[in-house]
């Protein structure tokens, strides 16, 4: 059993919604992909393990946020962990698609605030120069001070929003809030068997071919006068 979590941007967007992941899980051709990527049998009519993955596979939503839960069957502990990762793997591959998508628009997003943040500061320095300039110059009126106060204020509140912005998106970039879908707890296996061990298997085996042969005996023994 697995316990896993859909990939987020920003730690509040989820790549997919958790009934896609639902529904993908659940089609078909998703339980050889995931024994492939598992390295895995994909025969799921004649080899054994690839028929127990494919029968006893099955996906669950959480009510937690973004999560849900896959569990399958195994002839070792082995098996089924292999087959998880496999599964959790597949999910991985065609979500990273998604990933870089967002990432990208992100990244777009923060040069383009770089670009604002440096013009800012370019025109911060232009309105200064300029209030220098008129005051070097002699018999010429200085400029207004509000005028002046006003434009550096315009100036600082338009840069402080870039930079909030800028702060803003570096923090949704974190590997914290922005990464694929994952586990979120080591794949849980059961520490005994859920059926049969081979084992009392085969004493069940050795027992019921016993009680064949006795009746195959008394048969015999029943019919053996009859013939004579």
């Amino acid at each position: 059993m697995a316990l896993a979590k859909i990939g987020q941007v920003g730690g509040t967007n989820a790549l997919t919604d958790p009934a896609a992941v639902l529904a993908r899980t659940q089609f078909p051709s998703f339980v050889q992909d995931a024994l492939r990527a598992a390295g895995m049998p994909v025969d799921v009519d004649s080899d054994v393990r690839a028929k127990l993955a494919k029968k006893t596979f099955n996906t669950q939503v959480q009510k937690g946020p973004s999560l849900f839960q896959m569990q399958v069957d195994g002839l070792t502990k082995e098996d089924a962990t292999k087959f998880l990762t496999g599964a959790l793997a597949v999910l991985q591959r065609e979500h990273q698609a998604l990933l870089d998508v967002a990432v990208k628009e992100k990244k777009e997003r923060l040069a383009s605030l770089e670009t604002s943040i440096e013009g800012n500061q370019k025109e911060h320095q232009t309105i200064l120069d300029s209030i220098k300039a008129n005051a070097a110059k002699i018999g010429q009126q200085a400029p207004d001070p509000i005028m002046v106060s006003y434009l550096l204020r315009a100036n600082e509140v338009e840069r402080s929003r870039f930079v909030e912005q800028q702060t803003n998106l570096r923090d949704q970039l974190q590997e914290a809030k922005t990464y694929n879908t994952r586990f979120e707890a080591p794949v849980f296996v059961a520490q005994t068997p859920q059926g049969p061990s081979r084992i009392v298997a085969a004493l069940v085996g050795a027992l019921l071919g016993s009680a064949l042969m006795v009746i195959i005996f008394a048969l015999w023994a029943w019919l053996a006068p009859k013939r004579n």
